[in-house]
């Protein structure tokens, strides 16, 4: 097989990029991680890129497009996004796609959560627990979004199956961890278990209902819980190996990489999934739980130390089967080696990622105020800085400084 030049951009979702390229590198394969701004929890990727001079220099863009267009071959983009940024002043969102296509690149892009749930199909399924019931969501700007990579990606992937409700026609690509590296040595089961809830956003994950079933399991000295935040994946992976038990999310339908990487560890994973994405991955061993039914599971578990251990087991078994790093690589080395799809439109009817509505209110609103402003105003010395790309990327600097003192 010809060997693959892959770039993962331009964030490093969860760590994914980070584990994928990792195991594209293992099998013989060229691979690199790009992050626009700093890179999350403390996660190495291969370049970091100023997010501000991105915005404020076009130079400075183009050349990081023609490093990555003379460097790789695969592109391989994350939530929603491509290598130039959704401020790009002149040209439309996401339109390197088919400049990438037209230079004979393969191009993927990769939906994580967020960047791709609709709150109005979210809510008919999880009702007012969803954790989007208080968001805003711009419907209109997602499904522009999809639109776009729908017509120009080679394919797209999404990392759980529930994301299928929102992109039917793209792949379920498993979370990946390395499986080994997470391996722990359990003694016997305890007394009283280590339960532990570790959200990246709390308001995301229902935190809220974690703790109240399981604070009051905690003070009757049924489990020890511990509800913590902002950890370095190192600490995840220090809590993880001592718990006994480890919720995910409440109000999202689906477990993410925390259930995963609690499994790798030995631990009991509880999380809501929704009956439709379980039946996507028949036999997952996360243990089903919901804001009414949490207290109650725990406290059977904590009194069962054999179902826990039989948990364990079947959980370790799955991820090393379904989730290590090097089992889900062989699968995007198919994906990027597949045959390739044909473009069926182009630029002319590019669709508008802001959402029609929102586009029509801004247009009339410019409409009243000239009507009502007369002649237009002298350029204010905002306005002036705004127009000078290395005066724009001074400014922004500098503020960036004052913000850290």
């Amino acid at each position: 097989m010809k060997r693959l030049r892959v770039l993962f951009a331009p964030r490093n979702i969860a760590g994914q990029p980070t584990e994928w390229a990792a195991a594209l590198k293992e099998l013989g394969h060229h691979a690199e991680v790009w992050s626009f701004g700093e890179a999350a929890f403390g996660i190495p990727v291969d370049r970091v890129f100023d997010q501000d001079r991105l915005l404020a220099d076009p130079l400075y863009r183009w050349q990081v497009l023609d490093d990555a267009v003379r460097g790789f071959d695969v592109f391989h983009f994350q939530y929603g996004r491509s290598l130039l940024n959704a401020h790009e002043p002149e040209l439309p969102e996401l339109w390197d796609l088919p400049l990438l296509r037209s230079l004979g690149k393969r191009v993927f892009m990769h939906w994580h959560g967020s960047d791709v749930r609709l709150k109005s199909k979210h809510m008919e399924r999880e009702g007012p627990d969803s954790y989007l019931a208080d968001a805003t969501v711009d419907e209109d700007a997602i499904l522009a979004r999809v639109s776009i990579c729908r017509r120009f990606c080679d394919r797209m992937f999404v990392s759980t199956p529930g994301l299928l409700d929102y992109v039917p026609d793209a792949r379920h690509i498993p979370l990946a961890i390395d499986a080994a590296a997470w391996a722990t040595e359990r003694g016997p089961e305890p007394d009283k278990p280590v339960v532990v809830h570790i959200p990246s956003k709390r308001a995301t994950k229902g935190s809220h209902h974690v703790d109240a079933a399981l604070i009051p399991l905690h003070e009757q000295g049924v489990i020890e819980y511990r509800a913590l935040s902002g950890l370095t994946r190192e600490q995840v992976k220090a809590e993880f190996r001592r718990a006994d038990m480890v919720v995910d999310s409440m109000t999202i339908g689906d477990h993410g990489l925390v259930a995963v990487e609690a499994m790798a560890c030995g631990a009991v994973a509880l999380a809501h999934v929704h009956e439709r994405n379980r039946a996507r991955t028949p036999g997952t061993p996360v243990v089903e739980v919901t804001k009414d039914t949490l207290g109650k599971v725990v406290r059977e578990l904590a009194a069962d130390p054999r179902e826990r251990a039989r948990l364990r087991a079947e959980g370790v078994a799955w991820v090393r089967r379904h989730h290590d790093r090097e089992a889900v690589a062989r699968l995007l080395v198919q994906e990027y080696t597949a045959p390739r799809t044909k473009i069926t439109a182009g630029y002319p009817d590019w669709p508008r990622t802001a959402g029609d509505a929102r586009l029509r209110a801004l247009e009339a609103e410019v409409e009243r105020l000239r009507r009502e402003g007369g002649a237009p105003a002298r350029p204010t010395l905002r306005d002036r800085i705004e127009a000078n790309p290395a005066l724009h990327l001074a400014a922004r600097r500098l503020a960036a400084r004052v913000r850290r003192k």
